[in-house]
């Protein structure tokens, strides 16, 4: 047990970074909701204009029959709010999981070489640097994905070794990982779309620009 211990005080101080993370409801909400966020984007909005479209026909056609004045109801009114309370869905299904347990603490050490997690003094390794794949981050939270479908949510809050402004930059640099900053607040949510719209606009001209010389080049040599 002793060696157990002074084991699992090494491992801690090796880590660079250490987040000791609750798994509450708010996590398990944040976790689904992101994942739905970044893994199906346009299903919500997809459900809620179906959805909207099928109450609105009725209005809009005055020769519907009552069954389907009625099914258009009933199943418009069922989209709207599946699309807008779906991760209640997913939560339900997280909860009923048995791997699953509500209040447990894990602890992610984030080390030189690779990741490990402590789950009541039991040490793991969760996977080297090279196994992650993409790093989200928004105004509160980091999104890791690792090991093709593990996806780890870590609010900045829950750091307790290592500066959280750096975090980003040391884990992109030891895994190569490609970056996505995914607002969720609605100012940044705005300036993040212009700044996108700006870059996308400015890749075309460059794209359009770099046409019209490949053009200009051939016309020379005939």
């Amino acid at each position: 047990m002793e060696n157990m211990e002074l084991q699992e005080s090494s491992d801690l101080k090796k880590g660079k970074y250490v987040a000791s993370v609750k798994r509450d409801e708010k996590l398990l909400k944040t976790f689904v909701k992101f994942s739905n966020q970044a893994r199906h984007p346009r299903t919500t909005v997809y459900m809620i204009t179906v959805g909207a479209m099928l109450i609105a026909l009725p209005i809009a056609n005055k020769g519907i029959a009552l069954p389907g004045v009625i099914i258009c109801y009933v199943m418009g009114t069922l989209m709207v709010l599946m699309g807008l309370f779906r991760h209640y869905i997913g939560m339900h299904m997280l909860k009923s999981n048995p791997e699953i347990k509500l209040g447990e603490e894990i602890t992610y050490i984030f080390g030189n070489t690779d990741i490990k997690t402590d789950k009541e003094g039991i040490l793991e390794k969760l996977g080297s640097y090279s196994k992650i794949y993409r790093l989200w981050e928004d105004e509160k939270h980091f999104y890791i994905g690792i090991n093709e479908d593990d996806l780890v949510v870590l609010s900045k809050n829950d750091f307790v070794t290592g500066e959280v402004s750096k975090f980003r930059d040391f884990l992109l640099e030891k895994s190569g990982a490609t970056y996505t900053w995914q607002p969720t607040r609605i100012d940044n949510v705005i300036k993040h779309n212009i700044n996108q719209f700006k870059w996308n606009m400015q890749k075309q001209r460059e794209e359009a620009q770099q046409r019209a010389e490949e053009r200009a080049q051939k016309r020379k040599k005939k």
